[in-house]
């Protein structure tokens, strides 16, 4: 299923006429990882989030929808929150320098705790 949300999401990025607010209701139930960034900072993406358990993985391009920018509360590129059911549950920004030192075993960390997975 995983697969299938990023391939509709992408996919949504390119058509003009489907709401920004929308994207943001995809990651509104379960765990959902979204990466916001601009275009020009794409270089300086989190690597290999998709590689995620246990959650579902978006990009959200603020340049390319600028309303994403006001419902993530984005200050700066990358920003990378973790989402339950809609409610953040924790960030990671990244600083003047536009990098985020972050790795997506960091993320999974967070996962496992929401998902219980990290008890056994």
């Amino acid at each position: 299923m995983k697969p299938f949300l990023t391939i509709v999401f992408i996919l949504a990025s390119f058509t003009s006429d489907i709401k920004t607010e929308d994207f943001a209701k995809q990651w509104g139930d379960g765990i959902a990882v979204v990466q916001y960034n601009a275009v020009f900072n794409k270089t300086n993406s989190v690597k290999n989030l998709a590689r995620l358990s246990d959650a579902r993985v978006f990009n959200a391009w603020i340049d390319e929808h600028p309303k994403l920018k006001e419902i993530g509360r984005v200050k700066s590129v990358p920003t990378v929150v973790l989402y339950k059911d809609g409610e953040e549950i924790r960030r990671w920004e990244a600083g003047i320098s536009m990098k985020l030192e972050l790795s997506y075993r960091d993320v999974q960390t967070y996962v496992d705790e929401l998902t219980g997975a990290n008890q056994y």
